[in-house]
């Protein structure tokens, strides 16, 4: 799979072509790099290559060239926000498959396709110590494998891979209540990557562990927060899907106003007139909020929700835009803080009065 936050480099060697008139061989002068990006069907590729890279060899090189695709592709991948009622999968179409392929030259004649190759791609990322070409995780879970707290009357949402030859199935577990569902095996990408939506209340006891086929994958701790009104967020998390983390304690919102302004020559104060007149009024709100307590392990979490271009609340299945106001943590530890908590800056990403 494809990240295409991160480089994903292809690397194609100048290669050595031979025919009659040429017995010892003779290098390409250039070669196209051509790359198809579609969604759909596995074997549905477009007759048009989406992008072409050439690349000439005026001198002669014998070596090979690494070849960046991920900023070529990264407009292509998209994330539909899935609304449900109850615990169950939708489809998340949020990836797009990639073929590439290289046409090489020799005295000017483009020779077949060689090196061709299709994967996946979404719009995820590595981190710098990984390298390059990272894909993702072989277990098909696109979140992260720590324990969480999610309120009893919230939503969390994780991402499942599919397979293009195999089912296999997700099972939700808590203390007498289970719940499973099958991932069909696809090579569509509408499919192929499915979101999760757990409705928490549906569940009973203290936890609700998810499991791919018999293999436990994560485990939702269920508290009560008898004070504050909890709020879940979503985030898009490296793997390029919609994750969820869920705040407990108090929520402080601001607003803040900016206009503009100018001085009127008409009519008299005494008349309930304006000297000073106000116009391109409108307002932001903001809010910072504590996590409430959380295990060491949870700093992942964090980071990723940091590092995440796109925010929203989930609030009664409405997805509000949310900007990050926060831009640095101190992580914190069990040995130093003993009690771990975070307090996070969020912006509306919208403004207070409708006005596009």
């Amino acid at each position: 799979m494809i990240k295409t936050l991160s480089p994903y480099y292809k690397n194609i060697p100048w290669e050595l072509f031979y025919n009659e008139t040429t017995p010892t061989g003779i290098y390409a002068e250039k070669y196209l790099l051509n790359v198809y990006v579609w969604r759909g069907l596995k074997s549905s590729v477009p007759d048009l290559a989406t992008v072409q890279i050439e690349n000439i060899n005026p001198l002669g090189r014998t070596d090979s060239t690494d070849v960046n695709i991920s900023r070529f592709i990264n407009d292509f991948p998209e994330i539909k926000l899935p609304v449900r009622e109850f615990t169950g999968l939708n489809s998340a179409d949020s990836m797009v498959w990639v073929k590439t392929e290289v046409i090489y030259y020799i005295k000017g004649i483009a020779q077949a396709p060689k090196l061709a190759e299709t994967k996946g791609a979404v719009k995820g990322y590595t981190y710098a110590i990984e390298g390059p070409n990272k894909s993702t995780p072989e277990n098909n879970y696109l979140a992260t494998t720590v324990e969480q707290k999610v309120s009893r009357k919230g939503t969390y949402l994780c991402s499942f891979l599919g397979n293009e030859t195999e089912d296999y199935t997700i099972s939700l577990k808590s203390k007498t209540y289970n719940k499973t569902f099958t991932v069909t095996k696809t090579p569509n990408t509408i499919n192929l990557i499915s979101n999760l939506t757990i409705k928490v209340e549906q569940f009973d006891g203290e936890f609700i562990e998810i499991y791919k086929d018999d293999i436990l994958m994560n485990t939702l701790l269920i508290t009560d927060e008898p004070t504050f009104n909890p709020i879940d967020l979503v985030f898009l998390n490296k793997e390029g899907q919609l994750q969820s983390i869920t705040f407990f304690k108090e929520k402080i919102t601001k607003l803040k106003v900016e206009r503009e302004g100018y001085e009127s020559s008409f009519g008299q104060p005494i008349n309930g007139v304006h000297q000073y007149k106000d116009y391109n009024v409108n307002g932001r709100e903001s809010f910072s909020m504590n996590s409430g307590f959380v295990k060491e392990d949870n700093n992942e979490v964090f980071t990723q929700l940091l590092l995440s271009r796109t925010v929203w609340e989930l609030k009664d299945g409405v997805y509000i835009p949310l900007n990050l106001g926060t831009s640095e943590i101190e992580y914190k530890s069990r040995f130093k803080d003993r009690l771990i908590n975070y307090k996070i800056d969020f912006k509306y990403s919208f403004s207070k009065i409708n006005n596009i």
